[in-house]
């Protein structure tokens, strides 16, 4: 039997919450760096006595990656959806499933967003989260969550018939926080389940390195990243080499796996969601791809020899000490 657990690293445990965002896609602050800094100088601190072999697979997993449309605000359509795609994914002996960014909610308005979206302890919910065990699956499913405090861009981690966590989307767009209402996530936890750890990071986030390097530093090797795209047209083909490209980067300079998630979209006049689901080796290569606007699950297994040489080289551990402290300070 395999015991899951979270194991997160949370700013607010020490400080208040401190992003604040400039003007401008994708801009960030000072204080956004000041976070980042007070996540990562620590742990990089921290590299030389924590070998990567430590943290990689013992025996081979299988990974699941959904891709495919979420009908807009309705949980329940939605919820009966990543009901089936679990059975599927249970038949091919999955340790892993994933679903795209706010798959159960929606995404595409405020409208939308706040009809979809659902606290922790929604019935509806927990009695999704209390089936899963009947089974080994870890179920990662996107959502808008409401909080106390606020509306969250989430990531659940369902294992073993409970919560095992979330994560809640850091980099956020200005559509996401101006237009959707989301805030932003403040912790990057790393979770333990089937012998390895794993990360979630949501789909702005992969345009960065700080929110992935923070998992890995923390011993994650396996990175989910489900996305919900809906890109002009005229721009869909620069983006998605962007997407694929930030994600080769960091799968070879992290030595991670890395499954992204994302949603197929055509219903709407000059917006599209092209897919392009796929799970990448630490060497940057495919292990299984999904068609452009095609809705499948796509399969692949990771072995422990994929963390080794020949297939990657080289090991964080190597980076001098002063470089970890310069890289710290030139964050704050």
């Amino acid at each position: 039997t395999c015991v899951a657990k979270a194991v997160p690293f949370d700013s607010n445990e020490r400080n208040p919450p401190i992003w604040t965002r400039r003007e401008g896609r994708g801009a960030w602050s000072p204080a956004a760096g000041l976070f980042l800094a007070m996540v990562l100088a620590p742990l990089a601190s921290e590299i030389s006595a924590q070998p990567e072999s430590g943290a990689n697979p013992k025996s081979n997993l299988v990974l699941s990656v959904y891709q495919g449309p979420c009908v807009e605000g309705d949980f329940t359509a939605n919820l009966k959806t990543v009901r089936q795609v679990v059975e599927q994914a249970r038949t091919r002996g999955s340790h892993f499933v994933v679903f795209p960014e706010c798959f159960l909610s929606g995404y595409e308005n405020p409208e939308v967003v706040q009809r979809g979206a659902r606290a922790l302890d929604d019935p509806e919910l927990a009695k999704f989260v209390a089936e899963s065990a009947a089974h080994d699956l870890v179920v990662l499913v996107g959502m808008a969550r409401k909080a106390a405090d606020g509306l969250y861009n989430t990531e659940l981690v369902i294992h073993h018939g409970k919560v095992l966590g979330s994560y809640d989307k850091v980099m956020l767009t200005r559509g996401d926080s101006a237009v959707l209402g989301f805030s932003p996530g403040k912790a990057v936890p790393v979770f333990s389940a089937h012998g390895t750890r794993f990360a979630v990071i949501i789909c702005h986030d992969s345009s960065f390195p700080h929110v992935a390097l923070a998992a890995r530093l923390q011993g994650a090797t396996l990175l989910f990243t489900p996305h919900n795209n809906e890109i002009n047209a005229n721009a869909a083909d620069d983006h998605r080499r962007w997407v694929r490209n930030c994600h080769v980067g960091l799968a070879c300079q992290l030595k991670m796996v890395v499954a992204r998630s994302n949603n197929v979209k055509s219903d709407r006049a000059g917006g599209i969601g092209y897919g392009d689901s796929f799970i990448l080796s630490p060497q940057g290569t495919p292990l299984a791809e999904a068609k452009l606007f095609k809705t499948e699950l796509i399969t692949a297994t990771v072995t422990p020899e994929m963390f080794r040489s020949p297939y990657v080289w080289a090991n964080a551990a190597e980076t001098p000490a002063w470089l970890r402290s310069q890289l710290g300070q030139m964050l704050t």
